[in-house]
């Protein structure tokens, strides 16, 4: 009997989750590259979707956004590692289904269902991280003070890590909690970090230094996190130049660049792998 397996995508709008997906999937299906596991079969339903965000990614070009609140959940049947074949389905949900989670503080019933997995893959575009003001580096920075009139606030204009932190406690609530998980942290992008020489864990510390800490000591008992830095573009595909560089490689696999527990490759599924295990 096949096992069923699954996976919560999560991630607030254009933090790459769709790239990772047409990566993965191009990757499964092109057979030039050594995973840790193998496609099987896809199952009924998602074939032409992920054929078209395949060859989106293939051609060089930027996702589309997912625009489905509800989303759609991508079932593949994998095999490797020793272990039976097993179907591993995940959603693919608008990033605005998590921006709501934490502007409106609900979650539509219909995606309730779909974040109930115990791994995670939280996604953060590594290049967009809005990080909090400050006023003294505005000072230092020579801007004017703004005056008196107090600024509108909105929460999605809140500091990237602190939307991320909420989503994270909130899948430990009511009505999403489901016990301990296991989080594999998707730094995207990761190709625009690589002249830093720094390693992932490192970046998310320096960067995102309150979710760095809540992962570290925040995260209810039981939890536990692996951060990976993760370029499934290999390039900006709106510049021309990074394109075609995109395009002239022999195999487009080698776009793919995965760090993690010390160790790079170009396997998609070195997350899911240490996710199910």
């Amino acid at each position: 009997k096949m096992v069923d397996e699954s996976v919560v995508v999560l991630g607030l709008p254009a933090s790459g989750k769709t790239t990772y997906l047409a990566a993965l999937w191009y990757s499964l299906t092109s057979l030039k590259v050594q995973s840790k596991y193998t496609l099987v079969k896809l199952l009924a339903g998602n074939g032409e979707y992920l054929t078209s965000i395949a060859a989106r990614w293939a051609s060089a070009q930027r996702q589309e956004r997912t625009q489905q609140e509800s989303g759609r959940t991508v079932s593949i049947s994998l095999r490797g590692q020793g272990r039976p074949d097993f179907t591993l389905s995940f959603p693919d949900l608008a990033g605005e289904t998590f921006a709501r989670m934490w502007e409106n503080r609900e979650i539509s019933p219909s995606a309730v269902d779909l974040v109930k997995a115990k791994g995670v893959l939280l996604f953060i575009h590594s290049d967009t991280i809005r990080h909090p003001g400050w006023i003294a580096d505005d000072e230092e920075a020579g801007m004017p003070p703004e005056g008196d009139a107090p600024r509108p606030w909105a929460p999605r204009s809140s500091p990237t890590q602190v939307q991320l932190i909420d989503l994270l406690r909130c899948l430990n609530e009511a009505p999403l909690a489901v016990g301990p998980r296991q989080v594999a942290v998707i730094l995207s992008a990761w190709d625009t970090m690589e002249e830093e020489g720094i390693t992932p864990e490192d970046f998310l510390e320096v960067n995102l230094p309150m979710l760095h800490q809540y992962i570290h000591h925040g995260l209810a008992e039981g939890w536990s996190f692996r951060v990976y830095g993760v370029s499934a573009q290999g390039a900006d595909y709106g510049d021309d130049a990074s394109a075609q560089r995109m395009l002239e490689l022999d195999v487009p696999a080698d776009r793919i660049r995965v760090i993690g527990d010390g160790n790079s490759s170009n396997d998609l599924t070195e997350p899911l792998h240490w996710l199910l295990t």
